[in-house]
């Protein structure tokens, strides 16, 4: 018997349900955008108030603290859409 060619899986319209996980996926990437975008500007804060020598070992902590922040922020952001990849992939599939 030949083998039958297979066109492929239909595509389903999304349910209501990954219309929800999508709009969240979407709305937690825009804060942490917004979160990144804070931590860059204390860190060039810290880094601008470290230059003009007012306080050194201060601005110098600040520049630390912020530049942890976006460290952390960043591992959130990709762990965030890699969750959001999975379920969406998952639903998907369904």
């Amino acid at each position: 018997m030949p083998a039958q060619k297979r066109a492929g899986k239909r595509l389903r319209a999304p349910n209501a349900t990954t219309r929800k996980l999508t709009a969240l996926c979407l709305d937690m990437e825009d804060k942490l955008d917004q979160a990144t975008d804070v931590a860059r500007a204390l860190h060039l804060m810290g880094h601008g108030l470290k230059l003009s020598a007012v306080n050194a070992e201060e601005s110098g902590a600040i520049a630390a603290v912020a530049w942890i922040a976006r460290e952390r922020l960043d591992t959130l952001r990709r762990a965030c859409r890699n969750l959001c990849r999975l379920t969406l992939g998952k639903e998907m599939r369904r």
